[in-house]
């Protein structure tokens, strides 16, 4: 902490205590205005009676974070190949010191609390002490009743009941108001308008049961349409087996309640790469909030073996960091926040983005739960992460969005690339694991559109501008040399998910500077048949910005070869080809590659041109390949000898 520490605080608390003698002489509250309005019912939710006024809720605001209007301008500074500063990557101090909010943002919020009668002893600003507020620290807490934020805001809370029984209630209200002289300090405020807890939906489709043809024992060249292995992903896109581990450049790879078991992996290790890896050979586990090592008890999960499986085999003798995020109660809600808890402290709850109604709170008083404290920071950080999950963009509100997206942000400026997967539905959604028809309507999204009919959903946090969305191909035939199309698969064991390559238009976020010319291009020479806005947003965040092979993939499952499909599996195929540009980088004394997207733009000719496929979904044939980037496969696939000469030319 600076020197100055004690002098801060004695100015705070002399603060706290001026304003709340001011709210003696002056109770009047300036201005109220509306600050976050739901535009339509809450997906999934229907609302009930109105909350009891004694109901005590847990709130928090979240402070405007200062230069966030520079964020682009601080990104490219570090990522665009034509910068002079390429690859100068910021400390996490930087970072944090850069996105403090303001002094006048702390204070301001400060004093609407004790001027509405909710004081200094009633705030919490983090679990060390006051201080921490000042120096960067971005929420402000308090215990409320519900007639008592009512009051506050301005609003009437209401009981939301889900769909699904077993999930019960929330608190939450239809909109809110703020003083108008605060707004612009404040992004958001929880309890209100956001009641969606959504796990992080996982896209791995495995063919379980009778798989037509047998997989079992198929290896080689010739039979990569029936099972891709490794060696088939080898000779698609031009790498050779992995022969440096640089520390620290392990690849992360978090898991939500998906557990992998060691006796496939080394199964897979043994019949599906051609490089021998020894016996034992484990990633390295990081327990995130009593996130639990496989045992008999529990699921062997698809999800955590087709993703670890595939990119282990291609990166070693590098190590993959396998992240196992949360305990028993995993399953019921949680978002990506708590793992960005553990990574940054700055971000942690109580101080970052969790709510405990809609994230996992620790210790977890559930019988057999997690009895330790929420993790804030100290994880070991990677400097490539692949996430093979989900949400859906339209069940959450757009300012949790932007809050989140920022994080990845930050990450990026750290030199950390970011992969998520663009989603298996097409330019529909799945909002469960059983379905993947999910579209929007005028009751998702207000008076956005003027259409009656469908619109497209796309996906959360695929439609970050900050991370790199990896969509899906297939092969053409039987012969390698024939290339790849679109992904496309009815998917037979369960008719309701076909599965196509998610890609789309973002309804939250602009289009990024970055991707401007080549979606322009898309746009301008193969306009899709569907009106903009009303059917999808033209100017959004376009995705993904590239694919991979996302079908019939190896993966052992209890001692079974299975195949599988899904964007899980070509965001870790991508993850890992990053990874070990990372390598040929830091053998060459350079640092990782960190924010991918703008060199990746800037360079299309490392990558392989897919122009065959669709996205179908929402009663429509979706968006189509195309010469170029397009909304299906992005750029095309990786040509690694291609990505690393542009990659070992950069600083």
């Amino acid at each position: 902490m600076p020197p100055f520490r004690g002098s801060v605080l004695f100015l705070i608390i002399c603060y706290l205590s001026s304003a709340l003698a001011l709210s003696h002489q002056n109770p009047t509250r300036s201005k109220l205005v509306l600050h976050e309005k739901r535009d339509a019912p809450p997906h999934g939710w229907t609302k009930r009676s109105r909350a009891h006024p004694a109901a005590r809720l847990p709130l928090r605001i979240g402070l405007t974070q200062s230069n966030l209007h520079l964020a682009e301008e601080y990104m490219l500074d570090v990522s665009d190949p034509r910068s002079p500063n390429f690859g100068k990557h910021w400390t996490a101090e930087r970072v944090a010191n850069t996105f403090a909010p303001s002094r006048e943002a702390v204070e301001g919020v400060v004093e609407w609390l004790v001027q509405s009668g909710i004081g200094p002893e009633r705030h919490a600003f983090s679990p060390a002490d006051i201080v921490l507020l000042v120096e960067g620290r971005n929420w402000i807490l308090f215990n409320a009743t519900v007639s008592e934020a009512e009051s506050l805001f301005s609003t009437e809370y209401h009981y939301y009941e889900h769909r699904d029984k077993s999930r019960g209630y929330r608190i939450g209200c239809d909109e809110y108001h703020v003083p108008e002289k605060l707004r612009r300090h404040i992004d958001f405020a929880m309890p209100t308008i956001h009641l969606e807890g959504l796990r992080p939906v996982p896209n791995a489709l495995v063919r379980r049961g009778a798989v037509r043809p047998p997989v079992e024992g198929l290896t080689g060249l010739g039979n990569c349409y029936e099972l891709i292995t490794i060696e088939c992903l080898r000779a698609l896109y031009h790498f050779g087996a992995g022969n440096t581990s640089a520390p620290g450049n392990q690849l992360g790879i978090p898991a939500w309640g998906s557990y992998l078991q060691p006796d496939d992996l080394a199964l897979y290790f043994r019949n599906y790469t051609t490089q021998p890896i020894p016996n034992g050979t484990f990633p390295e586990f990081i327990s995130v909030d009593g996130g639990l090592r496989w045992n008999s008890s529990l699921q062997i999960g698809r999800e955590a073996g087709l993703d670890v499986q595939t990119a282990y085999s291609i990166i070693y003798p590098q190590g993959v960091r396998y992240y196992q995020v949360g305990d028993i109660d995993v399953g019921i809600t949680g978002s990506f926040n708590t793992f960005l808890d553990a990574l940054d402290g700055s971000y942690c709850t109580y101080l970052g983005g969790d709510a405990p109604y809609l994230d996992p709170v620790y210790p977890n008083p559930s019988p057999g739960g997690y009895s330790g404290p929420l993790q804030c920071g100290g994880a070991p950080g990677s400097n490539v992460l692949s996430f093979s999950y989900l949400q859906i963009e339209a069940a959450l509100p757009a300012s949790f969005q932007i809050r989140q997206c920022n994080e990845y942000m930050k990450l990026g400026l750290q030199g950390v690339s970011v992969l998520f997967a663009s989603g298996d539905s097409g330019v529909a959604n799945r909002y469960s694991s059983q379905s993947n028809n999910t579209c929007l309507t005028p009751r998702d999204v207000g008076d956005f559109i003027d259409s009656d009919g469908p619109r497209f959903s796309p996906s959360f946090p695929s439609n970050c501008p900050w991370v790199t969305t990896v969509g899906g191909t297939y092969l053409k035939s039987h012969n390698l040399s024939h290339g790849e199309i679109a992904v496309a698969l009815p998917y037979a064991p369960n008719p309701k998910l076909d599965y196509y390559s998610g890609g789309g238009f973002s309804n939250v976020f602009p289009r990024a500077s970055y991707q401007d010319s080549a979606v322009s291009s898309y746009l301008a020479n193969f306009p899709p048949p569907y009106p903009s806005p009303d059917i999808y947003n033209s100017a959004g965040r376009a995705y993904p910005d590239i694919s991979a092979m996302a079908l019939n993939i190896s993966v052992v499952i209890k001692g079974r070869v299975q195949v599988a499909g899904g964007t899980s599996a070509s965001t870790p195929i991508v993850a890992s080809i990053i990874t070990l540009l990372n390598e040929a980088r830091i053998a060459k004394g350079k640092g990782p590659i960190g924010f991918l997207n703008p060199t990746l733009y800037a360079h299309p000719e490392a990558f392989t041109d897919v122009t065959e496929g669709g996205n179908p979904g929402c009663g429509t044939a979706g968006f189509s390949a195309e010469k170029g980037w397009d909304p299906v496969t992005g750029l095309g696939t990786p040509n690694y000898p291609k990505l690393e000469e542009v990659f070992l030319a950069l600083p």
